[in-house]
């Protein structure tokens, strides 16, 4: 599933205060409900997807793999202990985990980057490592996988984890209950069938067969007995209820204050502590997330050491804001990270079904009428490169020859002119023959960042005869307008992940209106609305793909037809992360972070130094100050 993750745009959302101080969710609030003849019902009336067998009916000639000989995770030196203090701009709307409002921007944080599957990707090799499940098998074929699941996983309720999991998940994912449509559409559709054999091993069969089968079968068990009331009310009834997890943190209902702070508590007797792969991770006894919706507010909290960590990719922080005391003192640190992931589409996602912008003409001009290259010169002071294609960063899968259209007023113009734009207004803005004038309006969320990318294009655009409105909105007006697929054009970035590229969700038809209607599909991914056979074809192919050399020739694809339609404008990427830390955060001396991570606490490598944090602060007291920092790891630097 996609993550929305945009330093300008990050998915933003506020809990309804009402809903919060009533408690609504509460297990009392709700009739009792019992859905296990509903779920058997179901697993006998769909005998083709969930089937179950014995033992022996398992292939005796499987190669079971562990995935142990992949390099340890993080640092021996790590200490468990003490509180890493972060930020929130915006209160989750739920705590379930899928269905309405569930891909908020806080989801990355509790779910994505700590909840465990049957298997995961090692953060640096990309090679497979075991999750809940301790080992693996592919059959032949490239379609089907078992897994036997470790006997010591346990939910963090206690209870153990089971095949029955497995299925209860497939079971939910698939259900109208859930209210989750495209969980829906890919469990149906991707997958063709999950057998259990034991208490301990199931087997997950995809449609079709895939590279890294044993990854892209993986799937993230559901508890059984946590969701022995999924159903109708389902949205209503699981709101705030917290979901036992796999993984070493858990949210601490006693000191999170809804619609303040929220706290994650790491599990200090998880099942999972003392292996390879995890036991020099997940160091902090709490994650404790204050809200704080203003970026400066939260600068100032972060110089006032009440947040430990402060992303700097923003050159005027950067550059200008740390020019103060704690850096120059040594209490805070800079870093820059050079990572090798795939690169963020951020830009300017422009509706094709509104007037005007169902033109591609008027998309191909404006285009060349955002002037990105001085952005990133003259805003950014050259720190950032000019984005050329949308899935950029995944090695020989993405296509090498695209350049985006530069900003080019008289080509602009001449774009404009094919559709119909022709003549001056006073104010300089072309217009129609009709006095339709060639205005469109951008919405973002309020930022100051945000505002200094917009002003800069509209300033520019008016130079091709365009004019850009700017419409600044709160982050939950903003993130609703978008997924209502009301706005115009929007100020946007994607959550990407490794290891291959999906167009689908964010390109194919099915997710830009329903079969026969004309009217925009809501809460889908497809916010540009585009609807062209080859983005189709293209999408739908590499999700059917087998091999990673039909991956690359249908991505390459995908990037000419998008190049050609026109339904965005590419802007800017980096190579790196920036940003400003506590020095008693401590970081690997060798590798500081993985190779493949978007922010310095993704992989949850770091740990806090109780000890130095007390040695900091005693020091700022009396004076004493440390030698300036500023930290260039380029370890997997490639351009």
């Amino acid at each position: 599933m996609k993550r929305l993750l945009s330093h300008f745009a990050k998915a933003a959302f506020v809990a309804a205060i009402v809903a919060l101080a009533t408690g609504c969710g509460r297990v009392e609030d709700f009739p009792p409900y019992d859905n296990t003849a509903e779920v058997q019902a179901y697993y006998e009336n769909h005998p083709d997807f969930f089937t179950f067998a014995t033992p022996e009916d398992i292939p005796k000639d499987l190669v079971w793999e562990n995935g142990m000989e992949q390099p340890e995770i993080g640092s021996d030196s790590a200490k468990k202990g003490g509180v890493l203090n972060q930020e929130i701009q915006e209160f989750p709307p739920t705590f379930r985990p899928f269905g309405p409002d569930s891909n908020h921007s806080f989801r990355g944080k509790f779910y994505d980057d700590v909840e465990l599957s049957l298997v995961g990707l090692h953060p640096d090799t990309l090679e497979i490592i075991p999750g809940i499940a301790e080992e693996w098998a592919v059959a032949p074929g490239n379609q089907e996988v078992f897994y036997r699941i470790n006997p010591e996983a346990r939910w963090s309720d206690g209870e153990p984890i089971t095949a029955d999991d497995v299925m209860m998940a497939f079971y939910v994912y698939r259900s109208d209950y859930a209210a989750a449509p495209y969980s829906k559409q890919y469990f149906t559709e991707e997958f063709s069938h999950v057998t259990k054999y034991d208490d301990l091993t199931v087997s997950i069969r995809r449609a079709t067969a895939k590279p890294k089968i044993a990854y892209y079968a993986d799937v993230l068990p559901l508890p059984r007995h946590f969701y022995r009331e999924f159903g109708p009310d389902y949205p209503q009834r699981y709101q705030w209820r917290v979901k036992p997890v796999a993984g070493p943190y858990l949210i601490d209902e006693e000191r999170t204050r809804k619609g303040r702070s929220i706290t994650l508590r790491r599990l200090k007797d998880w099942w999972a502590k003392d292996r390879k792969f995890y036991k020099n991770r997940f160091n902090p006894d709490f994650l404790h997330f204050r809200l704080v919706r203003s970026s400066e507010k939260i600068f100032e909290l972060f110089k006032n050491a009440e947040i430990d960590l402060y992303m700097l990719n923003d050159p005027l922080f950067w550059h200008q804001k740390t020019e103060i005391e704690p850096f120059y003192d040594g209490y805070i640190k800079k870093a820059i990270f050079y990572n090798d992931y795939p690169r963020i589409p951020r830009g300017l996602y422009i509706n094709t079904s509104k007037p005007l912008l169902d033109d591609q003409n008027i998309r191909i001009g404006m285009q060349y009428a955002t002037n990105v290259q001085k952005l990133i010169d003259f805003d950014f002071r050259g720190d950032y490169t000019r984005t050329d294609i949308y899935a950029g960063g995944y090695g020989e899968i993405s296509e090498p020859t695209i350049r985006a259209r530069p900003f080019d007023p008289a080509k602009a113009r001449e774009a404009f002119a094919k559709a119909g734009f022709t003549k001056r207004g006073k104010d300089g803005i072309l217009v129609r023959d009709d006095g339709t004038r060639l205005s469109v309006t951008i919405s973002t969320q309020q930022d100051p960042l945000a505002n200094r990318i917009l002003l800069r294009f509209k300033e520019e655009a008016k130079k091709a005869g365009l004019e850009y409105e700017i419409e600044a909105l709160d982050g939950t007006a903003f993130f609703q307008k978008v997924m209502d697929k009301n706005h115009e054009v929007c100020l946007w970035g994607w959550g990407v992940t490794p290891p291959y590229p999906d167009y689908y969700q964010g390109f194919h038809s099915s997710n830009a209106y329903d079969e026969g209607s004309t009217k925009p599909k809501p809460n889908t991914n497809n916010i540009t609305e585009s609807v062209d056979p080859r983005f189709d074809e293209h999408s739908v192919a590499i999700r059917k793909a087998t091999t990673e050399e039909e991956i690359r020739e249908h991505a390459w694809a995908m990037e000419h037809a998008i190049h050609d339609v026109a339904p965005w404008v590419p802007t800017y990427h980096r190579s790196y992360y920036r940003f400003g830390y506590w020095r008693w955060v401590r970081f690997p001396e060798d590798s500081f972070n993985v190779r493949v991570s978007l922010e310095p606490d993704e992989a949850h490598v770091l740990w806090i130094d109780t000890e130095m944090k007390e040695e900091t602060l005693d020091a700022m007291r009396s004076g004493k100050t440390f030698p300036e920092t500023i930290e260039i790891k380029d370890k997997y630097r490639k351009d």
